[in-house]
């Protein structure tokens, strides 16, 4: 069977909340609540020595519940900026011990020798928790609600499991999202796509939160439409959003809080570029509260101008380095640009999450059809106009007639990482041609950002008051004037390449 589901986890014991603030809501909102039960599961999770199933993309456990057990296979689905769909296949257990054979053939991968792995079983961790489970009715769609309150465990590591689940059992997903949207009123959660099982194979091998790179352009083609370009360009921004929530949250990496701005700045781009064609109210408002949020996280640039000096691999760290007062002094800096921010409490915020939840409803319910129909003629008929437009803007800011300095480039920085984004959302319609005009831009902005990165530690300098401030000015003068010199020949390189759309 195939399941549509959205998962929520919360920063504390769930399920007293949910009863004490979210069930007196549904019932002020008329959301019938049908029946409820308690169970206490005891989950193994099952995998070869050499990992055949996670390499598949599978999850394989057996479940107890009260003296009865089920096997479940679940194979690999698609999430789709949280809203998940897979396939799953239960089968019912005489005793607690696994057996492969009794699913159908035809739910395995090609090539998956089923009987050898079999014998190669074992327990990886097991999830305990309890379960409470409410079936709801909200215009005339049913939607389970479970809650999970337990941990992960491994024989070496543990960690809690505190999440909200909504099934689809019958009826329109935009409903259930109605449902999501009222838990986040009153409850602290986040959107995830991290099952249980993952959790858990974390536990097994550790997780490297290491910061995952977007592609070089969206993938699309000559007959993608208008509307489902929008919706890929939604899908990959959240799916960055909400990966690198997790990665910070597990390696508490301040890379991935870069990601995270660079995702929201993404969609807000998104919204911009296709909302002259898609206009309808619900996506101007999610264009409104992108330009808020995107805001509010601008703090980040400065995070990550200080992460940038104080990273081995900068060019600055040889010198800094020399200078612990220096070094010393910017550390507290990032300390308390953290401190005052609290990432990880931000993930929870209502706004945050509201966002997300719109985003998906808006991918769900498509509103932009009722009051146009440019949404289905092929976003290629609009690609040209929107690249010739940013372009000639960019390029009217920044003419090669007139030499320009730091001043200038932070001038004209936003308007060149919104025009590169356009082109990352649509240059896979112009494959052919684009050849090498994206580089010397590319190159551009990562001066821009040693630029914001130098300009910080100049200024560092005047607030610290320290005693190697007059050398480390003089050389930080000296890195701006070559800087901006590289700068400046990139940028006619950049103004003179020919355009590819």
């Amino acid at each position: 069977m195939s399941e549509i589901e959205l998962k929520f986890v919360t920063r504390t014991e769930a399920h007293t909340t949910f009863v004490a603030k979210v069930l007196p809501l549904f019932e002020a909102k008329n959301v019938l609540s049908l029946s409820h039960r308690e169970m206490r599961l005891e989950n193994d999770y099952y995998d070869t020595p050499s990992q055949d199933f996670q390499k598949h993309k599978m999850g394989f456990r057996v479940r107890g519940n009260n003296g009865q057990y089920e096997q479940t296979l679940k194979t690999n689905g698609k999430v789709i900026g949280g809203l998940h769909e897979r396939a799953e296949y239960n089968i019912p257990l005489t005793h607690s011990l696994p057996d492969l054979s009794l699913f159908d053939d035809s739910v395995w991968p090609e090539n998956f020798p089923v009987e050898a792995r079999q014998c190669r079983l074992e327990k990886q961790f097991s999830t305990h928790f309890t379960r409470n489970e409410y079936l709801v009715e909200y215009l005339g769609t049913k939607v389970e609600v479970v809650i999970d309150c337990g941990e992960a465990a491994t024989e070496k590591a543990s960690s809690y499991i505190n999440e909200i689940e909504l099934e689809l059992v019958s009826g329109e997903v935009i409903h259930l999202i109605s449902l999501a949207t009222l838990i986040n009123q009153v409850m602290d959660v986040r959107l995830s796509d991290v099952s249980k099982a993952a959790q858990g194979y974390e536990l097994l091998h550790g997780f490297n939160g290491k910061e995952v790179a977007l592609p070089d352009f969206l993938p699309l083609d000559e007959r993608t439409s208008t509307e489902e370009a929008f919706i890929l360009a939604v899908s990959a921004a959240l799916k960055h959003w909400q990966y690198h929530e997790h990665a910070f949250i597990s390696g508490q990496k301040i890379k991935a809080l870069g990601q995270i701005a660079k995702s929201i700045r993404l969609l807000l781009q998104s919204v911009s570029l296709y909302l002259p064609v898609l206009q309808c109210p619900a996506l101007l408002n999610l264009h409104k509260k992108l330009i808020v949020l995107a805001q509010r996280w601008a703090w980040q640039d400065d995070l990550q101008s200080l992460r940038y000096l104080l990273s081995k691999k900068s060019l600055f760290f040889k010198t800094l380095s020399k200078h612990p007062a220096v070094s010393s002094y910017l550390q507290g800096r990032q300390a308390g640009l953290l401190h005052a921010h609290v990432p990880s409490e931000m993930f929870f915020d209502q706004y945050m999450t509201e966002i997300k939840l719109q985003a998906i409803d808006l991918m769900q319910t498509k509103p932009w059809r009722q009051p146009n129909t440019g949404f289905d003629l092929p976003v290629i008929d609009h690609a040209k106009g929107w690249l010739s437009q940013g372009w000639q803007t960019v390029q009217q800011s920044m003419p090669l007639s007139k030499p320009m300095g730091a001043t200038n480039y932070s001038a004209v920085e936003v308007l060149l990482r919104q025009t590169l984004w356009s082109g990352f959302l649509l240059g896979d319609l112009f494959v052919e041609a684009r050849g090498n005009f994206r580089a010397p831009w590319l190159d551009l902005l990562t001066g821009i950002d040693e630029l914001n990165a130098l300009l910080m530690l100049q200024q560092a300098l005047k607030d610290a008051e320290l005693e190697s401030q007059e050398e480390l000015s003089q050389w930080t003068n000296e890195k701006l004037s070559i800087l901006i010199g590289v700068m400046e020949r990139t940028r006619n390189v950049a103004m003179q390449r020919e355009i590819y759309w």
